[in-house]
């Protein structure tokens, strides 16, 4: 990958249509030709790099795929439906350890949830004294509520298609900044990534 101390700017040339996670990577095509070309692709850049693949442990081709605990389809990306029923089923936590559990699980599945970070602000903030009793949980006992709701309506979201005009919503106030990326699909703006941020 390098030529004389300096990056091989070879290497610099992204494989497009795939999302990777360490050694897992999924990606796609609309039709079977495109499949075939990145994977050609793929494994070109894998030989130039000298990484092997278990190909037992390999799929192609497929209409839908479970990846990393989300479903990915022809139609876009989707939280998995177990973990998110799971997810919405945890009782309110009794300790800060335990909010912060929730708030992983929370943050893992973050792009999924639109205005996680408007209401996760509030249980970012709780110390281990607001459990003990006469500690004030009613912010934070409703915005657990609101995020639990949100989890059970995430939506599918749309691949990303950089053809496509993107369309960005915004939602801020004084301690979060949260926005949805939509891009148009079947007449109609469909969220593609939520996103946000904690104002400090």
């Amino acid at each position: 990958m390098f030529n004389t101390g300096e990056p091989d700017q070879s290497s610099w040339v992204p494989v497009f249509e795939r999302r990777s996670f360490v050694d897992d990577i999924c990606f796609g095509g609309r039709t079977f030709d495109e499949c075939l070309d990145t994977l050609d692709r793929l494994l070109k850049r894998f030989g130039e790099c000298r990484i092997s693949v278990s190909f037992p442990k390999s799929i192609f081709v497929q209409p839908k795929v479970d990846f990393l605990s989300h479903k990915v389809t022809p139609e876009g990306i989707q939280a998995d439906p177990k973990k998110m029923t799971a997810i919405a089923e945890l009782p309110f936590p009794t300790t800060k350890k335990g909010m912060q559990a929730f708030i992983a699980a929370l943050n893992y599945y973050g792009r999924f949830i639109q205005n996680l970070v408007v209401y996760g602000v509030i249980l970012y903030q709780i110390k281990e004294d607001d459990f003990a009793p006469g500690g004030d949980l009613t912010a934070a006992k409703a915005a657990f509520t609101e995020l639990k709701t949100k989890v059970v309506e995430a939506p599918i979201l749309r691949h990303f298609d950089s053809a496509k005009d993107v369309h960005i919503m915004l939602f801020a106030n004084e301690w979060a900044l949260s926005s949805t990326m939509m891009q148009m699909h079947d007449n109609k703006h469909h969220p593609v990534r939520f996103c946000g941020r904690v104002l400090k």
